[in-house]
């Protein structure tokens, strides 16, 4: 069932219009397959989920399924996209209600850390999914590096320090793929999962404090 292909079915209304019954049904459906996904994925982990476990969990049948995934990777991409997106919006707002910057980066990359950490193999499957998949869930993720990226240069450009700082979407970048080479290392069994937070806080430290200019206190100096 897993390596099925077909394009999947994504219900887009117009903001500004009532949801039909048929596109509530829809929506439901979506939603119950992506709470089954999210909770079976994150318990079990990527290779120990069947499709049709995930169908039984969401109660809907395994072709409404697939209408919504096109395959079981595509399944894993759409609870990453979506929980990644819950990430961007949760390091903004810490951002907004004055969290250090460090503290807000790292909220945009936790669904990746806690998935690294619990199931290192759904985070590999992802980030492989999103360089060579296919499909609009890989479109999407695509676009979710875009939205991380410019989430940090929103948050450093938030702080009075970094403000007059130059090229900040070159170091929301640069910030960005550190954090992602940490990660990738952590799937790829190159390092322990552990102290992921602690390797990812000190490597976002480091290049901020390198931004800062030299007569301006560090962010870091209440740490």
């Amino acid at each position: 069932m897993s390596s099925r292909t077909s394009q999947p079915e994504h219900a887009t209304v117009p903001a500004d219009r009532p949801l039909g019954r048929r596109e509530r049904n829809k929506q439901d459906k979506l939603h119950r397959i992506l709470e089954a996904a999210t909770e079976l994925f994150t318990e079990q982990g990527y290779s120990a989920v069947t499709t049709q476990e995930i169908a039984e969990a969401a109660d809907v049948g395994i072709g409404t399924l697939f209408r919504h995934a096109g395959s079981k990777a595509g399944l894993l991409m759409l609870v990453m996209n979506e929980q990644l997106r819950l990430g961007v919006e949760r390091g903004i707002t810490l951002a907004r209600s004055g969290a250090e910057p460090t503290d807000a980066i790292l909220a945009l990359v936790t669904p990746l850390v806690d998935a690294s950490s619990r199931h290192p193999e759904n985070t590999a499957v992802y980030q492989r999914e999103t360089l060579f998949g296919t499909g609009p869930e890989r479109e999407t993720a695509a676009a979710q590096v875009a939205r991380i990226e410019s989430a940090i240069e929103e948050i450093l450009r938030g702080r009075t320090a970094f403000r007059l700082a130059r090229d900040l979407d070159r170091t929301a970048h640069a910030v960005y793929a550190t954090m992602y080479m940490d990660i990738v290392r952590v799937c790829m069994a190159r390092a322990p999962a552990d102290d992921l937070t602690t390797r990812l806080r000190r490597s976002i430290d480091h290049l901020l404090d390198a931004l800062l200019p030299p007569d301006h206190e560090t962010h870091t100096a209440a740490h």
